[in-house]
């Protein structure tokens, strides 16, 4: 008998144990691609020269830079991060590169020389705060995306020196939203008058999927949706919870951002309408194939106009049909 339990006991233990373990590899992998643990590149006994060296050779690129947000940047301002002014303060000390004239004494953010993260880690140095505190672990660090990806430093592009404009920029890697953007039903992306970072946050790691807001989804929704938060004294219960069960933010071909047409979307849930619907119709003698396509053709909100929620009682009378979802 006590063989047994100690039988037990141990198989118990070592299942435990590997689930630890495989617990561990899953967190493990999850952060393979994260740049929270990459430090900056350094080129070993390499010195600072300053950007007027660069000049020398890199002429055009010297005073395109010069132009931009970060070539006007003083000393003083990047001090306090250790950081050097200039093109060194990305690229690092250039003596060697200059002195040896070998490309592969300087860091280089183009070909294969640097990894994402390692590219990302020289940006991190002065960008700390606001939403780009928040990169490190972020859904786009782990899917190996650098900022220099997205942002450009030698050309002065505008606004956040992006290398597109909204919402091209996205696109280029995002392109199923980018076809589902021009469905007949859609948000004004295409119109120019919303872009991507209205909704998505493109730096931070708060939830799945980048959105601006630490809470529930509807609160991103009800900011331009006023009119559908309530409170209401009859709740639609998929409002409350989630927008997205029923809609699909990037564009539908059904209409109003809907997953589905009436009544399709809403017999998911509502199953048990359809059957009483139907015997309904089935006793006006109009035949069960009839009763059908009278059901199946019908829009719900021709009854139930007010389906994000209401504060009038529902109207239960014979015949009348229920004009409010409870």
């Amino acid at each position: 008998m006590m063989r047994r339990v100690l039988s037990v006991l141990s198989h118990c233990f070592v299942g435990l144990a590997l689930l630890v373990f495989m617990s561990s590899c899953v967190s493990m992998s999850d952060l393979k691609g994260s740049s929270s643990k990459t430090s900056v590149p350094v080129i070993q006994g390499a010195q600072y020269v300053g950007s007027e060296s660069c000049a020398d050779c890199h002429d055009e690129v010297v005073d395109s830079f010069s132009k931009t947000i970060h070539g006007r940047i003083e000393a003083f301002e990047t001090k306090p991060m250790g950081v050097q002014k200039g093109c060194e303060s990305c690229h690092g000390p250039a003596s060697k590169h200059i002195d040896e004239e070998d490309p592969s004494k300087i860091l280089t953010f183009k070909g294969r020389k640097l990894t994402p993260q390692e590219k990302s880690a020289i940006c991190l140095q002065c960008h700390r705060s606001g939403d780009v505190m928040d990169w490190k672990g972020s859904k786009h660090d782990l899917s190996n995306v650098a900022c220099t990806d997205c942002h450009t430093v030698h050309k002065n592009t505008g606004r956040y020196s992006l290398k597109k404009p909204e919402p091209q920029l996205c696109y280029k890697c995002h392109q199923k939203q980018r076809g589902q953007a021009y469905m007949p039903s859609h948000h004004p992306i295409k119109e120019g008058k919303m872009v991507c970072t209205d909704c998505h946050n493109p730096h931070t790691s708060a939830n799945r999927w980048m959105l601006r807001t630490d809470e529930r989804i509807n609160d991103l929704c009800f900011k331009c949706h006023a009119d559908k938060e309530g409170p209401f004294v009859f709740e639609h219960a998929p409002v409350v919870e989630n927008c997205v069960i029923c809609h699909e933010p990037h564009g539908t071909v059904a209409n109003n951002l809907l997953k589905q047409n009436e009544p399709f979307i809403c017999l998911q849930c509502h199953h048990l309408h359809f059957h009483a619907g139907l015997s309904a119709h089935e006793g006006y003698g109009i035949g069960k194939i009839n009763a059908i396509q009278q059901v199946m053709t019908t829009k719900c909100t021709e009854c139930h106009s007010q389906i994000h929620g209401s504060n009038l009682p529902s109207n239960t009378r014979a015949g009348m049909g229920r004009r409010l979802t409870r």
